[in-house]
């Protein structure tokens, strides 16, 4: 993979910044609705979450995808550091089906992150990874890998990040 090549990758944590942005500027107006809109055992669950630990998870994820990307710049043979940037996208992707179930589902139109999700991730999630697999950036087996790997990434990872921000100072 040339250095060409590698400087795309620099648009995973951009557009992830574009995107928690517009989450973080939304998502306050919309939490009320959200509750309401869930099933009561749900509510339970999502009720103590603040729009302060929303922001401090969104910041997590989009420092965590600078610092990534900037480790697959610095070290640009590893397979290690190009996979992790391309888990974070995987991840991306499938927030992108997240937020496009919430939008209609659950709010019927918008959801905080809808815009960008279908705007900007969606496009570029499928142009990176054609990409990575028509210039065989890794193995096959390797891309598969991201799917579960996304998965627990966008869950109980992400859940655990939410709960970590409730115990930080205010």
């Amino acid at each position: 993979m040339g250095m060409r090549s590698r400087s795309v990758l620099w648009l995973v944590p951009i557009l992830l910044a574009v995107h928690n942005a517009e989450e973080a500027l939304f998502f306050p107006r919309y939490l009320p609705f959200v509750l309401y809109r869930l099933p009561v055992g749900w509510q339970a669950v999502i009720a103590p979450l603040t729009t302060g630990q929303v922001g401090a998870a969104l910041g997590v994820v989009t420092a965590v995808a600078f610092i990534v990307a900037w480790c697959s710049s610095q070290q640009p043979d590893s397979a290690v550091a190009l996979w992790l940037v391309l888990l974070i996208q995987a991840t991306v992707l499938l927030n992108v089906v997240w937020h496009l179930v919430a939008a209609v589902v659950l709010f019927g139109g918008y959801a905080p992150g809808v815009v960008t999700a279908l705007l900007l991730n969606l496009p570029f999630s499928v142009y990176l990874f054609r990409r990575a697999a028509r210039e065989r950036w890794l193995s096959p087996r390797a891309l598969w890998a991201l799917v579960p790997a996304a998965i627990v990434l966008h869950g109980p990872l992400l859940a655990a990040l939410l709960v970590f921000t409730e115990r930080w100072p205010r």
